[in-house]
């Protein structure tokens, strides 16, 4: 399930050209759960993660399994969603829905 993220800033004057992308000053990450899995994806111009992590029963806390560098946003974002699709068709587009709903609320360009 996404969360929220906080207003775009008056200042921020949007996406920039080649490639650059503008995240609002202060943003929280994009965040899906799956079962025990939760996927984070958070990003700064040329320098987006892609972390999963899984619920350690024993724990009692998410233990990071994965995480992934990317150079730009749409990397990041469809190697999230090629992710989600094992879990299915529905899984998949709810997460591809939660992921555009961060992305408004961030202004950040995917």
């Amino acid at each position: 399930m996404p969360t929220g993220a906080c207003p775009p800033s008056e200042s921020n004057p949007g996406a920039g050209g080649n490639g650059t992308v503008t995240v609002a000053p202060i943003t929280t990450p994009f965040t899906w759960q799956d079962g025990r899995r939760l996927w984070l994806l958070d990003g700064q111009p040329r320098n987006w993660v892609l972390a999963e992590m899984v619920f350690d029963p024993t724990t009692c806390r998410y233990v990071e399994v994965r995480r992934t560098t990317y150079r730009w946003p749409r990397e990041a974002a469809g190697a999230l969603l090629g992710r989600t699709f094992a879990s299915g068709p529905g899984q998949a587009e709810n997460a591809a829905r939660g992921l555009v709903e961060w992305a408004v609320k961030a202004n950040a360009v995917l």
